[in-house]
């Protein structure tokens, strides 16, 4: 199935275009219709017609008029042009990452919490397709909300929709790394992906941050 706002070939089961988030398993094509095309009758020209041309319009052919013409509407389903994205992205400290969360995080719902190897700590939650930069403020936000410091790494991964779960994410994902030994330094580490990762589009943001002193000495 090609996608009818972006031209991304997608599986006959794709629900959502990977390239652009749209839904595209809903889209309907419009019907053929069978009735003969129906052809408007000749109208007779005006006599400022007559007296320039000196002859009638052929048949089927309508006489302009000076009034005005309403634009049409667009087609239903066409894709709207989404904004561009906020100013300062993509972020380069924690400060605009937080500040990105504020202004655009989408609400979402949390479809699993669960444990995994290595003392990580696995979100899930459930949200509409979106541009990269409100899942980055999205992930965020669910970082921020459900946070436990007894694990050393967090991990949100974002879904469209709950059906999704069984993938790995197809609507980003943050690895939050509290503990990361780099030389003789100990900091923390933000790993940002949007969309399923691997996509043309898609957009990766590594952020770090130094341990605080006081947390260091104790």
């Amino acid at each position: 199935m090609r996608c009818p706002y972006c031209g991304q070939v997608n599986t006959d089961a794709t629900r959502y275009c990977p390239r652009c988030g749209r839904a595209i398993g809903a889209v309907q094509q419009p019907l053929l219709s069978t009735r003969p095309p129906v052809v408007p009758p000749a109208v007779p020209p005006s006599p400022a017609v007559r007296g320039q041309r000196g002859r009638l319009p052929g048949p089927g052919v309508v006489e302009a008029t000076a009034q005005p013409v309403a634009a049409a509407a667009a087609p239903l389903g066409e894709a709207v042009a989404s904004p561009g994205p906020p100013e300062g992205f993509p972020p380069r400290t924690l400060a605009q990452l937080q500040e990105l969360a504020t202004a655009t995080a989408l609400t979402y719902t949390v479809g699993s919490n669960r444990l995994e190897a290595g003392n990580k700590k696995v979100v899930e939650i459930i949200y509409p397709p979106c541009p990269a930069w409100q899942q980055v403020a999205t992930l965020y936000k669910a970082l921020s909300e459900h946070d436990d410091e007894r694990y050393d790494s967090m991990i949100i991964r974002g879904f469209c929709e709950e059906s999704d779960l069984r993938f790995a994410f197809n609507n980003g994902r943050l690895t939050f790394d509290r503990r990361v030994r780099l030389g003789g330094q100990l900091i923390r580490r933000y790993l940002i992906e949007t969309h399923r990762g691997f996509e043309v589009n898609s957009v990766r943001i590594v952020l770090t941050e130094e341990w605080p002193a006081e947390q260091l000495r104790s």
